[in-house]
């Protein structure tokens, strides 16, 4: 008997599906959202998302840090944008109206208000890199994610994207000497559980 029988049935190649390249992804949806504490005991807010190539992609917000109270506030407040663009995406932004006395508990009402709202939501994204991973982009002013079906959702016209890619865009990936910014949130298999994050 043969030890080797090559038929028409052989795979002769497989391509799994990887990571969200740098671009405007359009018909993605955002799988999972997640609060959890990193290893080096950093608190994060991340987002997940899927396209239709079953690649993946991610967002994460860390607490802020810095060298003053002016700094953190500052840096607090542009978070709190960005992620605010995010869930404007999917419910109203009256809902999304609010008090939180910590970083902690600032994501975990985040993520309860949210809700399933974002399930079975198509939308568009921008991803650029951070780091040598992609990532949604850090500057919150320009448009970076939208409803594929838009709809005057945001009191555009309908059917009328605003995302477009910025010149201050990093759309090139740093060398490899370069110092990442980011760390890989798809070493480790996603988790519900914050005792496992990705992180």
């Amino acid at each position: 008997m043969s030890k080797y029988n090559v038929t028409l049935e052989l795979p002769s190649e497989q391509t799994t599906p990887g990571f969200m390249d740098v671009g405007i992804h359009e018909n993605v949806e955002m799988t999972r959202i997640e609060y959890g504490v990193s290893e080096k005991g950093n608190e994060f807010l991340a987002f997940y998302f899927k396209n239709e190539a079953g690649e993946v992609g991610s967002h994460t917000e860390w607490i802020p840090k810095g060298n003053s109270t002016e700094e953190i506030e500052k840096k607090e407040l542009n978070q709190m944008s960005r992620i605010k663009q995010i869930v404007k995406t999917f419910i109203p932004l009256e809902r999304f109206v609010f008090s939180a006395e910590s970083f902690e508990e600032f994501a975990k009402k985040t993520i309860q208000i949210l809700g399933d709202s974002y399930k079975g939501i198509k939308i568009r994204v921008k991803m650029v890199y951070s780091g040598k991973y992609t990532s949604l982009p850090k500057p919150w002013k320009a448009r970076f994610i939208e409803r594929m079906d838009n709809n005057g959702y945001y009191g555009d016209a309908k059917g009328e994207s605003k995302i477009k890619i910025l010149s201050i865009d990093p759309m090139t990936r740093p060398l490899a000497d370069a110092v990442p910014t980011a760390t890989n949130p798809f070493e480790v298999a996603p988790s519900l559980s914050t005792s496992n994050t990705p992180f």
